[in-house]
C-alpha cells in the first residue's frame, strides 16, 4: 500500500465537493457529517468534473447533462455504472487513500479524458 494524503480535513467543507488527483485519476471528496467519500472524480456519461457538479439532497448532480449519483455509494440514478468509490481513511487530522488501489483501478479502467490540472 502506498499512502498518499489528500486533504486537511478541516479544509472539508460538509456538502461541498472538492478536487483532488493521485495517479492522474481525477476524484471528487466530499465531507457529509463525520463521513467522507472519494469518488472517481467524472461523469461517466460525458466525463465533466463532478467536483463542479451540484449537491441535491444524497447526491450530487452533473452540471453537464443533469446526471445524477450517489455521493456515499457513488451509486447512478441512470442506466449507466456506479463511480468508483476508493477507500479512504483519517489519520493526524489528514484524509489518505492508497495510490495503488488507484492506479490498479486505473489499469483496469483506461481513461477516455485527459486529467484535469491539480488544484
Amino acid at each position: 500500500m502506498k499512502k498518499v494524503r489528500l486533504l486537511k480535513w478541516d479544509e472539508l467543507t460538509p456538502r461541498t465537493p472538492k478536487k483532488a488527483m493521485v495517479e492522474d485519476v481525477d476524484l471528487m471528496v466530499i465531507r457529509y457529517g463525520d463521513e467522507v467519500s472519494v469518488l472517481y472524480g467524472r461523469c461517466l456519461h460525458r466525463g465533466v468534473l463532478l467536483a463542479n457538479g451540484t449537491i441535491v439532497g444524497k447526491k450530487i448532480i452533473c452540471g453537464w447533462h443533469g446526471w445524477e449519483f450517489r455521493y456515499d455509494t457513488g451509486a447512478s440514478g441512470q442506466r449507466c455504472p456506479n463511480l468508483q468509490k476508493f477507500d479512504s481513511w483519517l489519520e493526524e487530522g489528514y484524509l489518505w487513500v492508497d495510490a495503488d488501489q488507484i492506479r490498479t483501478w486505473k489499469e483496469e479502467n483506461p481513461q477516455p479524458y485527459i486529467a484535469a490540472a491539480a488544484p
